[in-house]
């Protein structure tokens, strides 16, 4: 019997013993966060993305007024509960890219088609149910998209959570597509730029759907 067939034959006799299958990883905050295939076509992953000890480091020389700012904002972040943290930054070109890095206080100008996606879990789901409703994490906060003076849908009306809240709506020459929910021990912050309704959409419910 081939060497990778006796392999398998074990390998299901052992979960058969088992009773039962292995079970499914828990979520992740790397793992929930965008994803290429949540995108349209032609997006670039700009290298900003990874986890937040690797954004901080990346951008103490690069940006070290981001790097301040993101520095207390995480500190606060873990104060309140928060364990771990991803950053997925995607545009349309490498040039973009580099720009991002540079200027990150500048990215809310940006008239390029544009992803920044920030992912927070919590130590547990009544710490990520406060930083939804309560609290301002990373600078952000529900109640401050609520009084922005654009309109927005809230709850399971925007697809997502029963805490959360979109707001799309073109200002000026751009469009922006802003979405903060929690959902169990996570707190997703999205923001997409310039990218049409539908498609920013789906990269939100796309994302939820990997928080099980």
């Amino acid at each position: 019997m081939p060497r990778a067939l006796v392999a398998a034959v074990l390998l299901a006799g052992l979960v058969a013993c088992s009773g039962s299958p292995p079970a499914a990883q828990a979520p992740t905050a790397s793992g929930v966060s965008v994803q290429p295939g949540d995108l349209p076509s032609g997006m670039t992953r700009c290298d900003l993305t990874g986890d937040i000890d690797s954004f901080l480091s990346k951008e103490q020389t690069s940006d070290p007024s981001t790097y301040q700012s993101t520095k207390s904002e995480w500190a606060d972040a873990k104060s309140k509960g928060a364990t771990s943290a991803y950053t997925a930054f995607y545009t349309d070109t490498a040039d973009h890219c580099a720009a991002i890095k540079a200027k990150g206080s500048d990215i809310g100008s940006a008239t390029y088609k544009l992803v920044v996606n920030f992912v927070i879990q919590f130590k547990d789901e009544t710490s990520a149910g406060k930083g939804y409703t309560s609290e301002k994490v990373f600078n952000v906060s529900a109640s401050e998209l609520r009084s922005s003076g654009q309109p927005v849908v809230e709850g399971t009306n925007t697809g997502l959570s029963q805490n959360s809240i979109v707001l799309n709506a073109p200002i000026g020459n751009q469009t922006y597509y802003l979405a903060v929910w929690q959902k169990k021990a996570f707190l997703v912050i999205l923001a997409i730029l310039n990218v049409d309704a539908a498609a920013s959409k789906k990269v939100a419910t796309s994302e939820n759907s990997r928080i099980k």
